[in-house]
């Protein structure tokens, strides 16, 4: 009897161990535990050098608490975020596959949490939403579209579940924004999952995300900024408005490579040259943040556009450190342009054969200079002044350019279609539409054989300034005439935003 009170207590003394950590660290066992999601004080620090592109310093931080912490869903996420700002920052394909292996990690560690948390379906949409991006970053537009079909479906079922959540809106005011945008030749990936999008209400629900996430995460909040800005600039009717937008939020750009990198990109496509060039010569300089050599291009690009020379340096500069190489063809491109406007016919000769190697749009301007050359016939060096004085911002400078050229005079169509087309953009700045409209159509009326991007981007100019007169049919009616050209640079980009536009103006 005795005995079996010792050997009963033995077992309850017994199990009472081997419900402790300490039994299973004894047996070299790790417990498991229910995955959770928590930003802990060294995730919390890791998003502060995230939002500054200090990744060197953030991965230590993250690495270290997924090793403590493994069943912290947070700490794979934002190793998810930190690769992805690397990918899509450097546009190196290089990472694509460091990139796969955390997605499908993150992707495993958040299927461990409950159905019921509302942070599961959100944070799946949101790096679902990241691969889609880098994914159409390089072009994979079948495998982006996938993505962003699950993004779409993972936060409209998490809105359904979960409406007071802030969080997914975030993702959920991208998605409704840039459902539209996709290459036409993937649209059928689109009306299969029947996605849904308006831009007007996305950018609002981004905005307000942004207006009342004060207490979201570093991280969320500065991408929703990043996403406004962007899908304002390329795809909104004024991209002037993403300046306007994002200019607030520079307030340490010279501690902040993020800020400088999306300041500077937005400042120059915005006119803002002054503003673009004195962020960049103030970027943070230390070994801990990210090496970005477009940022060096993007110096040489903004200082040429001041028709200042001495941009050829930076060019170079980016040609010979660039491990992406994805700018050559534009690289050699402003390279020929500083040669031939120093006179030096030779090396423009050069640098521009070096430039159609990176050269695979059928209708490309290289290949319309090259039927002027064949007749020996140069560029106008006022013409390219006025496009890089345009460019630029400097609308006084790039008028008295122009002024020096009479049409009548000149014997190339080319040359022809873009003294009329940048007349048409100089109006459109100063609000000139009617002036605008009549160098717009005359341009468009030159020539249809003629494959530049400024025939089809004048078409896609009439539209924008219908339909800010709200002249919503007549919108239509430009808008709808851009997709119906083909082989000239730029044509992606072009024939998406007209697309998109044209979706606006028929709702």
């Amino acid at each position: 009897m005795m005995a079996s009170k010792i050997y009963s207590k033995f077992l309850f003394s017994f199990g009472k161990l081997i419900c402790t950590p300490l039994f299973f660290i004894l047996l070299g066992i790790q417990p498991t535990r229910a995955s959770y999601f928590s930003y802990t004080t060294p995730l919390l620090e890791s998003q502060n050098y995230l939002a500054r592109l200090q990744l060197s310093l953030a991965n230590p931080l993250i690495d270290s608490e997924i090793a403590k912490h493994p069943g912290n869903v947070a700490g794979f996420y934002l190793k998810h975020y930190s690769i992805f700002y690397k990918v899509m920052v450097l546009q190196d394909k290089k990472f694509l596959p460091e990139f796969e292996s955390i997605h499908l990690k993150t992707l495993k560690a958040i299927q461990e949490l409950p159905d019921q948390n509302p942070e599961k379906l959100f944070l799946k949409s949101s790096i679902h939403l990241q691969s889609a991006l880098l994914k159409g970053a390089f072009g994979e537009y079948l495998s982006a579209a996938w993505d962003f079909r699950s993004a779409y479906q993972e936060v409209n079922l998490n809105e359904k579940n979960f409406p007071s959540y802030l969080g997914h809106q975030k993702e959920r005011g991208a998605l409704m924004a840039l459902i539209g945008t996709f290459p036409s030749q993937y649209q059928w990936v689109v009306d299969v999952v029947g996605l849904e999008g308006d831009f007007n209400k996305g950018l609002s629900i981004l905005k307000e995300y942004i207006n009342k996430g004060e207490k979201e995460p570093l991280v969320e909040r500065q991408q929703a900024i990043v996403f406004y800005t962007l899908i304002q600039l390329n795809f909104g009717v004024d991209k002037k408005e993403a300046w306007h937008f994002y200019q607030p939020f520079i307030t340490e750009s010279k501690t902040s490579l993020m800020q400088t990198y999306v300041g500077a990109y937005v400042a120059g496509r915005c006119g803002e040259n002054e503003v673009a060039i004195k962020l960049l010569k103030n970027k943070p300089q230390e070994d801990s943040y990210l090496k970005v050599t477009y940022l060096d291009f993007l110096m040489g690009e903004y200082l040429l556009q001041q028709l200042d020379f001495s941009a050829a340096i930076w060019v170079k500069k980016y040609i010979a450190f660039s491990p992406t190489k994805g700018q050559l063809k534009e690289a050699y491109q402003k390279l020929s342009w500083i040669s031939w406007l120093q006179n030096d016919t030779s090396k423009f000769l050069t640098y521009k054969s070096m430039m159609e190697k990176y050269t695979k749009d059928a209708g490309s301007e290289g290949k319309l200079l090259d039927q002027d050359l064949a007749k020996n016939i140069f560029p106008s060096k006022e013409l390219l002044k006025a496009r890089l004085l345009f460019d630029g911002g400097y609308f006084k400078e790039s008028f008295a350019q122009l002024s020096k050229v009479n049409p009548n005079i000149l014997s190339s169509t080319f040359q022809k279609i873009e003294w009329f087309y940048r007349n048409g953009r100089l109006f459109q700045e100063e609000n000139k539409w009617a002036s605008a409209i009549d160098f717009y159509k005359k341009c468009l009326n030159q020539t249809p054989t003629i494959n530049s991007y400024m025939v089809p981007n004048a078409a896609l100019q009439l539209g924008i300034i219908y339909e800010k007169l709200n002249y919503l049919d007549l919108a239509k009616v430009y808008y709808s005439k851009v997709l119906t050209y083909s082989n000239y640079d730029y044509e992606s980009s072009l024939r998406q935003k007209a697309k998109s536009n044209l979706i606006r103006v028929q709702k």
